[in-house]
Parts: structure tokens; sequence; C-alpha cells
């Protein structure tokens, strides 16, 4: 890590933006339970609230922490530091994207052990278009046990660097393949693996009868399912909706997705 007094030494707008590089490690340490360096920390503070004194959050935000840097616990301090970046950052104009701010926070870095036994998850990704969704998507199943997501070709790679971000590496722990629609469904039918679809005008995800091992079709954010993945489900278990009640009537495919995961392993476990 950069010195103070190096720091110290470095012209004005470099300095505002290298403050938010460190105090992220802060952060970073943290969640590691790591142990941090209070009297570096004070002196980068106190850096912050003389280089933003012309912004009045920033300094004030700083003062704060200055005033209280030896009483905070751990997760106060985390929490500080991150609130003070991020002012930081919107004070540079340079705010992250949704997937800068994806941190893996669980409690250990060794893959958990799902009580569920063998998974009765398995994902199509029908025309999924954002390199974003597609990672989070691998995220959240990778949460709930998928054991497997097939992609149609048209779908971001999860090796794509967005994807990856978002993805937080689960790409590497769930098992994947790209597959075209009718080689997928014609696999399923092989298989008698039931078939049904999240899309407008289904039944209600809090009233569908999940099979106990199926495949969801995930569609397009711009043009949902698919005419051959409508009349698989059709054929099989059907389609479910999430309702929603605001003006916009509509969900991220990503959040959606994550409402499903959660209903579908409550209805079976």
């Amino acid at each position: 890590m950069i010195t103070i007094r190096k720091l110290q030494t470095l012209k004005p707008e470099t300095l505002k933006r290298k403050t938010a590089v460190i105090l992220q490690s802060f952060e970073q340490d943290l969640i590691a339970q790591r142990s941090v360096n209070e009297i570096y920390l004070s002196e980068l503070v106190k850096i912050i609230s003389e280089v933003f004194a012309d912004d009045s959050r920033i300094s004030s935000s700083s003062l704060d922490i200055l005033s209280r840097i030896d009483e905070m616990s751990s997760e106060e301090m985390l929490r500080a530091l991150n609130s003070l970046r991020h002012l930081i950052l919107q004070f540079l104009g340079t705010e992250p994207a949704d997937w800068d701010l994806s941190v893996d926070r669980s409690p250990s870095s060794k893959a958990s052990v799902s009580s569920m036994g063998e998974s009765c998850f398995e994902i199509f990704l029908d025309d999924i278009r954002s390199p974003f969704n597609v990672g989070s998507i691998f995220r959240t199943a990778e949460a709930f046990g998928v054991s497997k997501i097939y992609l149609s070709p048209d779908c971001p790679s999860p090796e794509h660097a967005r994807a990856r971000r978002s993805s937080m590496g689960t790409a590497d722990l769930v098992d994947w393949e790209y597959i075209s629609r009718d080689e997928c469904f014609s696999r399923m039918r092989e298989l008698d693996i039931p078939v049904f679809a999240l899309e407008l005008g289904g039944t209600s995800v809090t009233d569908f009868q999940f099979p106990e091992r199926a495949l969801a079709v995930i569609g397009s954010e711009e043009l949902g399912i698919s005419p051959e993945a409508r009349a698989a489900s059709g054929n099989s278990s059907g389609l479910l909706s999430i309702p929603v009640y605001g003006k916009k009537g509509s969900l991220n495919v990503s959040s959606a997705f994550a409402i499903m995961m959660h209903c579908w392993a409550s209805f079976l476990f």
C-alpha cells in the first residue's frame, strides 16, 4: 500500500481517485476479517477531509469517522468506509456498474455441500442477451443448487468478462453447455423430464405446482420465451408468472429468476 508521505505528493485529482482505491482495500480487509492499520486509516481519512473540503458531505463523513475510529466495531467501520467511498465516487463521477458491487461475503471460500442431495433443478436460458443477466442467473443458480444450465446459441458466454464479474466465479461451479432449442427439448422428452417456463400469462408462482425434477425455461429480456419453448412447456408443465403490482409491471429477468428459484426450492423442501 502506498505510504502516507507518498500519497501527499500526488496531484489533487490523482490523490482523490487514489483515496477511493485505498478505502476499498480497507473494506476488503474488514470483510475478510483481517486486521487493519488504524493509524494509517486515520491519516488517510484526514487527507480525505482536507482534499474534499469543498464537498460538505465527504468532509463531514470523514470527520465523523475520525471522531469515532477508536470505538467503532468492524461492522460499523466497514459501513462507514463504504459510505465514504461511494460519496467520493459520486463526486468523481465514477459510480460503479452493478456488477462491481458484487462481493463474496460468504464465511468460507470452500464450496458448501447441499443438504438436498442430488439437485433436481435444470435451467434453459432462451436467448438471454445481457452478460450481466447471464452472470447473475449463474450466481443465483449456484446458490439454490442448480445442477445444469443450458444456453441457447445466442446467449453471451458465461466466460464473458461482465458475466464473470456478476457471477462471482459460479460459472466454474455450475455445469453448463450451449445447445439448440430443438436438441434441448428433445433430450428432456427422451429423459421424461418435465418442462415449464417463466413467462407472462401463466399460473401465479404462489399457486404453481412445481415438478420434483424439471427444466425451467427463462426467456429473452425483450421477447420472452421462444415459440419452441412455449410449445415444449405447453405440452408439459405449463407457464408460471410472478404477479407484480406497480405501473411498470415487469421485473429484471435475473430478479424474476431469483424469485422463481426461491419458490421452487421452498415448494420442494
